[in-house]
């Protein structure tokens, strides 16, 4: 058999009656190095083979799906295929295209810009997942306050019994299209923008797959509340897929929809609960609230148990809850925006934030735990969803790694 290697292609000719892959895989590994994006293996020359050469595609398979690498093999004659067909497994996880043309197109969407170890600016990752496209005016804050930039993120999802880099030419074509139509929505921003995709037997897997492989300073996603609603366990997949490297800052948005014009108010505001870290909850808020011209609005809700009154005197929890109204209000006062802070009482502390969104009708309610709160504590994660259900307003859920200092 001869082998050529030429630019992204390695081509095989002639007949392969052995296994070839020990010498191939130099090769591979040699052009993988050269182009990152991903390489193509052409068989269109092959003229005959027997089983052991059959079994360097076998063993070719089992290199592509141990290492996700990305090597699409192409223009295979049909005898070749048969004679592959029959040693078990190693048809059903070739990555197999047609043409060498086709073969560039699927590896060119699967890399569509590679993302560089080391960034000189902030970046902001926007998975293009559940309701992206309102994702983006967040995302375009941040980076515009922080000088960063936007990249956008395509999750093809690839059905287990195929390998992860088969050519998928209807969805790669979506996911060229999704791509290019977030770029546009952006464009006047002046935000530099940089388009990703990658695949995952999962959304979810491929996301922090690729967020943990390729670190961003913010990861936001955002989902209708009618996606919450169908699925009240997505935000606890995000938060306990299995991440290499856990992601600083995952921001998850659950949005309302928009409301009619001449329904908002003249100034917007955004309510920020003093729970859990709210601290990084002002901090991000603050971003918004300068960008709408919006009120800052602090809450603190004071849970009162049911076996007394709702007026019963509480002043060891008074005083905290000024102390703390204090210090958050001051917070706020740095970023120079307009800060009101209020106390309400309730019997459930959840049930309390609900309700004074309901009254007041902020555009946005921001929260902020540590990962393993949300992710191991039941009440908090229902009390999200209350939230979500009952206040009319976007909830944002900014969700730090690691877990909550212990008290005291």
């Amino acid at each position: 058999m001869i082998v050529e290697v030429r630019q992204d292609v390695i081509r095989l000719s002639g007949s392969l009656r052995e296994n070839y892959w020990p010498a191939l895989r130099s090769a591979v590994s040699l052009q993988l190095k050269a182009y990152p994006n991903g390489i193509i293996i052409d068989g269109s020359r092959l003229t005959e083979i027997n089983e052991a050469g059959a079994h360097t595609f076998l063993e070719a398979s089992e290199y592509i799906e141990d290492r996700n690498a990305r090597v699409v093999i192409s223009g295979l004659p049909e005898h070749i295929l048969s004679e592959i067909r029959k040693i078990p497994g190693a048809r059903s996880q070739l990555p197999l295209a047609a043409t060498i043309e086709e073969a560039r197109a699927s590896l060119a969407v699967g890399g569509v810009e590679a993302v560089v170890e080391k960034k000189h600016r902030p970046v902001v990752l926007v998975p293009l997942v559940g309701d992206w496209s309102r994702a983006l005016e967040y995302a375009a804050h941040h980076a515009l306050d922080q000088r960063g930039e936007i990249h956008l993120l395509y999750i093809i999802v690839v059905p287990r019994a195929m390998p992860l880099g088969v050519p998928l030419p209807d969805k790669e074509r979506e996911a060229r299209e999704t791509l290019n139509d977030a770029e546009q929505r952006l464009k006047r921003t002046g935000i530099t923008v940089r388009k990703l995709s990658t695949r995952g037997r999962t959304t979810i897997e491929g996301l922090v797959h690729f967020a943990g492989e390729n670190p961003a300073n913010l990861v936001l996603v955002a989902y209708s509340k009618t996606d919450f609603e169908q699925d009240v366990n997505l935000l606890h997949s995000l938060l306990t897929a299995p991440c290499r490297r856990p992601l600083s800052q995952l921001v998850v948005f659950f949005t309302s929809p928009l409301p009619e014009m001449g329904s908002t108010d003249v100034t917007p505001s955004i309510l920020v609960p003093v729970t859990g870290a709210w601290t990084e909850a002002v901090r991000f808020c603050a971003v918004h609230a300068a960008a709408w011209r919006a009120e800052m609005h602090l809450l603190y809700v004071i849970q009162v148990p049911r076996t007394l009154p709702l007026d019963a005197q509480l002043p060891e929890v008074e005083r905290e809850a000024d102390l703390t109204l204090g210090e958050a209000e001051r917070m706020v006062k740095k970023h120079g925006l307009i800060v009101r802070c209020y106390k309400r009482r309730s019997r459930g502390f959840f049930d309390g934030i609900a309700k004074f969104a309901t009254e007041t009708k902020p555009r946005l309610i921001g929260l902020s735990y540590f990962r393993s709160d949300v992710r191991d504590e039941d009440s908090r994660y229902i009390g999200i969803s209350t939230i979500c259900s009952e206040s009319p307003s976007d909830v944002a859920v900014v969700c730090l790694s690691g877990a909550s200092p212990p008290s005291g």
